[in-house]
């Protein structure tokens, strides 16, 4: 039987989804960077009723990583390369603290490439770096029986998609 728990669990993923797949078709970083926030604080609240706490972790440090690059992006200032090794390390270490099994490392190392995706400033790798990191993700949901997780990753991808056809149509 399906619990109370399990149902809003999966409320939050579509949520999460809706805030994403609209990043993938925007071209302003600070917008991108804003609607990552709200996506991983949904994901992030699903993971912790699923008990998925990698999942939870790296969403919780993706939400700090976007309020740092958001800000930054705001004052016009760039992400120096020691950001990313420290928010690298600090995944990692959530990574050691969080091991459950073998998929456990997915949610690190998709966070890891998320992270270099929107720290660098060509949006165009942070469309390419999508399609491995949704992969990732679908496994990991698949693995904590995260129905609408799975599906929504696999929308994610035909938006993903949709957006490097749209911007590479467009010269971006």
């Amino acid at each position: 039987m399906i619990s109370t728990t399990y149902i809003i669990s999966q409320c939050f993923v579509i949520l999460a989804i809706m805030f994403l797949g609209i990043s993938y078709l925007v071209k302003d970083k600070k917008t991108v960077l804003f609607l990552g926030m709200l996506c991983s604080l949904f994901y992030g609240l699903e993971y912790l009723l699923l008990g998925a706490i990698s999942g939870l972790l790296t969403n919780i440090i993706s939400i700090l990583r976007n309020v740092w690059f958001y800000n930054n992006s705001k004052k016009k200032k760039k992400n120096s390369i020691w950001v990313l090794i420290v928010l690298a390390i600090i995944t990692i270490i959530s990574g050691l603290f969080s091991y459950a099994s073998w998929y456990s490392i997915l949610p690190i190392i998709a966070t890891i490439l998320f992270t270099y995706s929107i720290w660098q400033d060509n949006i165009k790798h942070y469309r390419y770096l999508a399609i491995p990191i949704s992969l990732m993700w679908i496994v990991y949901n698949y693995c904590y029986f995260s129905i609408i997780g799975v599906i929504s990753e696999c929308v994610l991808l035909i938006f993903e998609i949709l957006g490097i056809i749209k911007h590479n149509k467009k010269g971006l």
